[in-house]
């Protein structure tokens, strides 16, 4: 007979439940252990991304289902009204349209609905849920973990998963890595029924004050204030307090907006100050893993926390799965559970480490503090026609297909034909541009750089490749593009791409310098369409340390936004290149992981090719 392993999950939240019922799905032994009385977290609201609403589809069980029966599912057609503290409208975002475009909706749901739904689901897959108690510590040894509980019991398990918030007891003993960091602003949050705006999403700007408005069914609108504010003050107040100060706060707003406040149940009013942390250099510990705001605390400028958490789930779940029955495989190609779980934070911490530090970002510009910010900000949301920065990398993400669905990627092969450019012209194929930044001649960047644009060329598109030696340009100045050849073919390269592919070194957990001054010359990028705008990038790490690895990928996501780029959902750290198989064989974890950066920009670079006259014509 074989045994299930046992997980305990240390934490009943989002992240914690979800996990719970994904495993005990997937043939577990799970025990949720939550330091409340009961699964309740109160009337605030959220909104599931199209990323969030794919990871809960692949939880599996009803839990997508669930989950649309319960909150309010976008329309094709919906737009968020984004306004001033007056009421002026400056932009209408399609946010249907996005969720069409994108293969899913948002789909607004209250807090209270979603951990419901998250529960059902666990209890109905054989989860255990043991409720007003606290995991304090635990002892890590090398076939189980001990959880210490505190109450003075210990539970014994073959796998720990810290699911137990910003504050994680786990992440304590596994980091000691401190407090979280207060980031400026506070939250004070609630839920109305009947208001005037009627069942539509809204952003309202003011000083030092944005609400985030949107429907969740029911004439019922959540809200959210993020205010600026020293710490403590705000929860200081309690939530009645909290509510009146606010209401005063709004004096002089869009009327409909302040009764919105104003009208709420206080039962119902949430006051969290925010905080975050910075990325985490690891989330495992032998049989001990993180998951959620444990391991990737956000501020909610982007709105990702749930939806971070629930892809984590989606993922630790796959993971663990293969590792499940100690019968099934032998012992040398049957997965441990140390190893499930390492391959868990090597796909997830990159992409949650990018989407916390764009959060951060976008929270300072958010909160509008001051005469000039605030001018700043309703200038950009006017611009751009919507309240975030471009979110494409992040509501992208897409789980990864398992063994029984998944095809097999192109093989790059040696002989991979490129285009010419008058047939690419023609057939509107698009065109890759691969930068490695190593000037060491036939460097593993400039040879994972070829790696890639072989496979490019495989899935039909031309490619160029600038190795390190061939950017090795004189210091950037304004102009240089203009009486330096080398700079001259390496703008007019970017100018015809449709995507790019960046690859540097992991130089002292940063990008090289030899490519940062590179990528200084699209400031010359002229033309109808400046910068990198619209262009798919791929990111590539190459080095041995996984923290550096991460910090090199984060900064070259983060010049990929500032260059008006959209990069990747995957971003890849390899050590070395990666193998080409044979014919019948499959490629290795480092060669897929690679396939599937490319097979994205691809995707990317492909529909903007075929865009590609609309686009010039509308930027000229």
């Amino acid at each position: 007979m074989v045994m299930k392993k046992s997980v305990v999950i240390a934490g009943g939240g989002i992240g914690g439940l979800a996990a719970a019922g994904a495993l005990a799905a997937r043939g577990l032994d799970v025990t949720v252990v939550e330091r409340a009385g009961r699964i309740d977290s109160g009337g605030s609201g959220l909104v599931l991304y199209p990323n969030g609403v794919r990871a809960a589809d692949a939880l599996g069980g009803r839990v997508g289902a669930r989950i649309r029966a319960a909150g309010h599912v976008t329309a094709d057609d919906e737009v968020r009204i984004l306004m001033d503290a007056s009421g002026t409208v400056l932009a209408e975002e399609p946010i249907g349209a996005a969720g069409r475009e994108l293969g899913a909706p948002q789909i607004p749901v209250l807090r209270r609905s979603l951990h419901r739904a998250l529960l059902d689901e666990a209890l109905a897959a054989g989860a255990a849920v043991r409720l007003a108690t606290t995991v304090e510590d635990y002892t890590a040894h090398e076939d189980h973990v001990a959880v210490h509980l505190d109450d003075g019991s210990t539970l014994v398990c073959e796998a720990l998963v810290g699911a137990d918030g910003i504050n994680s007891a786990v992440r304590r003993r596994m980091l000691d890595d401190g407090p979280p960091q207060y980031r400026g602003y506070t939250s004070v949050r609630g839920r109305t029924t009947g208001s005037v705006l009627g069942q539509r999403g809204h952003v309202v700007n003011g000083r030092g004050i944005q609400l985030f408005i949107a429907p969740v069914g029911g004439d019922t609108l959540y809200w959210t204030a993020k205010i600026t504010s020293p710490p403590g003050v705000w929860p200081a107040m309690g939530p009645q307090a909290a509510q009146r100060a606010l209401t005063e706060a709004l004096e002089g707003w869009y009327e409909p907006v302040v009764a919105l406040v104003r009208d709420a149940d206080t039962a119902d009013i949430v006051v969290t100050d925010i905080h975050d942390r910075d990325p985490a250099p690891r989330w495992t510990d032998g049989r001990v893993a993180l998951l959620g705001d444990a391991a990737h605390p956000m501020v909610p400028a982007l709105g990702q926390g749930a939806n971070m958490a629930l892809e984590d789930a989606a993922v630790l779940a796959e993971a663990l799965a293969s590792a499940v029955s100690t019968g099934s495989a032998s012992a040398s190609s049957a997965v441990t559970v140390p190893a499930a779980l390492e391959a868990y934070a090597r796909e997830r911490m990159e992409r949650a480490a990018a989407v916390v530090l764009q959060s951060r970002r976008q929270g300072s510009v958010d909160q509008g503090a001051g005469e000039a910010a605030e001018s700043r900000r309703n200038a950009r949301m006017k611009s751009a026609g919507r309240k975030d920065s471009d979110l494409a990398a992040v509501v992208g993400w897409r789980p990864r297909a398992q063994p029984h669905e998944r095809t097999q990627p192109p093989r790059p092969t040696a002989g991979s034909a490129v285009q010419t450019k008058e047939s690419a012209a023609i057939m509107r194929t698009p065109h890759v541009v691969l930068v490695s930044g190593s000037l060491r001649t036939g460097s593993t960047s400039d040879r994972v750089a070829e790696w890639c644009a072989r496979l490019c060329a495989e899935q039909g598109a031309t490619v160029r490749v600038f190795t390190g030696s061939e950017i090795d340009f004189p210091a950037y100045r304004p102009g240089l593009g203009a009486v330096h050849e080398g700079a001259a073919q390496f703008l007019e390269e970017l100018r015809r791409a449709d995507g790019v592919v960046l690859v540097s070194p992991t130089y002292h957990a940063t990008i090289s310098g030899l490519l940062k001054n590179a990528l200084d010359l699209v400031n010359d990028l002229d033309g109808p369409l400046p910068y990198l705008d619209g262009r798919a990038i791929g990111t590539v790490a190459v080095g041995a340390g996984a923290q550096g690895a991460v910090s090199t990928l984060t900064t070259l996501r983060t010049i990929g936004h500032a260059l008006r780029g959209w990069p990747t959902p995957v971003g890849v750290a390899v050590a070395q290149v990666p193998p080409l198989p044979a014919t019948d064989e499959p490629l290795s974890p480092e060669g897929e992981r690679l396939a599937q950066m490319v097979s994205q920009v691809m995707w990317m670079s492909s529909a903007r090719a075929a865009a590609r006259p609309a686009l010039v014509r509308a930027a000229a």
